[in-house]
């Protein structure tokens, strides 16, 4: 309704409404083209398809989420996996820790965070740490409390700068990034190949919970860890 809104404003015109969609991170049920509000994208469409916010290793470490995955882009075309020609930067490789236990995990955890403020450039205020549910964002704060970690819940966050680690689900972290991302408390299985037999239902709520670990992945632009729970 608002994408079809602002096109009646401005019409077909030359220049007079320009979108960016990326079918690929679509993390909601649903959707919809521009062909279905009457919008077309005839010889004025451009696939913009190199990457200049993630390192290399981060994108292929993230690819590997929706390889296989297929989606459909704002235009209506069928696509899987990322279509992303170039990438401009390099650095460090992503870090997976599989955790025997929840103890575990938050030891882990916390390691991490503690390493990258060490690095040269790096404050509190660029770390973010996701999560897939907000129950699990409030888990991860239950442990940043005790171990005086300055903190805000993107719940709470306004937008401006202020040094403290941000630390919500990934939905709220959506088109943005951040200079070092930790994934909190994801589940093994969706990091393991999916080889025993599912219904159609499952796969796509799989394919669904991967896009939006890609989605999470992809919000790095330097450095990436992942804590998995078994």
């Amino acid at each position: 309704m608002m994408v079809s809104l602002l096109h009646s404003l401005v019409g077909d015109r030359s220049d007079g409404l320009t979108l960016i969609g990326d079918g690929q991170q679509t993390i909601y049920r649903g959707g919809y083209t521009l062909g279905e509000v009457g919008i077309s994208l005839e010889g004025r469409g451009v696939v913009l398809d190199v990457n200049h916010r993630n390192t290399a290793e981060i994108l292929d470490f993230a690819k590997q989420m929706v390889a296989a995955d297929p989606f459909t882009d704002i235009e209506g075309v069928d696509g899987t996996g990322d279509a992303v020609s170039a990438v401009t930067r390099n650095g460090p490789a992503p870090v997976v820790h599989c955790a025997a236990g929840r103890a575990d995990h938050d030891v882990a955890m916390l390691a991490r965070l503690n390493e990258v403020l060490r690095l040269v450039g790096t404050s509190r205020g660029d770390v973010r740490i996701l999560t897939a549910t907000n129950r699990q964002a409030d888990d991860v704060m239950t442990v940043l409390r005790p171990a005086g970690v300055r903190f805000v819940s993107l719940k709470d966050y306004d937008g401006k700068p202020v040094d403290a680690v941000k630390v919500g689900t990934v939905k709220r972290s959506k088109g943005h990034e951040f200079k070092q991302v930790l994934l909190a408390h994801v589940r093994g299985r969706l990091l393991a190949d999916a080889r025993a037999s599912m219904s159609e239902a499952e796969r796509e709520r799989r394919e669904l919970e991967r896009r939006e670990l890609y989605v999470g992945m992809t919000r790095a632009r330097y450095g990436l860890w992942v804590g998995v729970c078994r």
